[in-house]
């Protein structure tokens, strides 16, 4: 299956896209809701980055754009001295893009980042 522009409308597209394959992936208290934002309490001071990739072919020697955004990230608050800690993420999915490739693009993604001392 492929992704397509009804996937972005915010409808019923956009929930089961998020329910089938990113729920998967991003699942906690506050992502189950799958409400339009997030809402924490936040206690001290926080280094916050989101890396987004647009490359072709998602896939390449060494990597995935998966890879590339979560070691992007990782390098980004390390540069800050901060500890990463937790992992934002955006996505830019061109329509066309098969479903599975995506799925395999997160989880990559999310071994990347459980061994996040290899972006270092």
């Amino acid at each position: 299956m492929k992704i397509n522009m009804a996937h972005g409308s915010g409808g019923k597209a956009s929930s089961e896209l998020m329910e089938d394959i990113f729920g998967k992936y991003f699942n906690n208290e506050i992502l189950a809701r799958m409400e339009d934002a997030a809402v924490f309490q936040i206690n001290g001071k926080i280094a916050f980055s989101t890396d987004t990739f647009v490359v072709n072919p998602i896939f390449f020697k060494g990597g995935d754009i998966g890879k590339l955004a979560v070691c992007g990230t990782v390098n980004d608050l390390l540069m800050m001295g901060a500890e990463p800690k937790y992992l934002t993420a955006g996505f830019i999915l061109e329509e066309g893009l098969d479903k599975d490739e995506l799925e395999t693009c997160l989880h990559i993604e999310f071994q990347t980042w459980d061994r996040k001392q290899h972006c270092q």
